[in-house]
């Protein structure tokens, strides 16, 4: 089972309904003579969406190429569902702040392209 649907199979079974809050960012990786890359992480574009309205990461990934292929990855973390769009936008912006500086991000879930964990080490 693939990072992506264990994170769709918990949320579909929380106590009481969430919605997915995901934020597409591009990586601007620094060559690095270590195994830790630095570089600058950009948010490109953000959405919501309620675990029934994902089918897989390779659906999600082909919706969000065809509005901008220019990511290469997604925040991922969870809010219920039944708040007002005035939280989910303060949330939204708030996962903007915490990718651009740095903080935070402990608190995702960030995957790849390829559906792999990435972990976010401060500098």
């Amino acid at each position: 089972m693939s990072k992506f649907q264990e994170l769709l199979s918990m949320a579909r079974y929380q106590p009481e309904q969430v919605k997915l809050l995901m934020l597409f960012t591009k990586a601007n990786v620094e060559n690095s003579h270590n195994d830790v890359n630095k570089g600058v992480i950009e948010p490109v574009m953000c959405v919501d969406k309620l675990p029934e309205e994902l089918v897989d990461y390779a659906t999600l990934c082909r919706e969000a190429d065809a509005i901008n292929k220019e990511w290469d990855l997604v925040f991922i973390t969870s809010i219920a569902a039944n708040v007002e769009a005035s939280l989910i936008d303060k949330s939204m912006k708030s996962m903007v702040s915490d990718v651009q500086t740095g903080q935070n991000t402990a608190m995702y879930v960030v995957l790849d392209r390829e559906d792999n964990l990435v972990e976010m080490v401060g500098s």
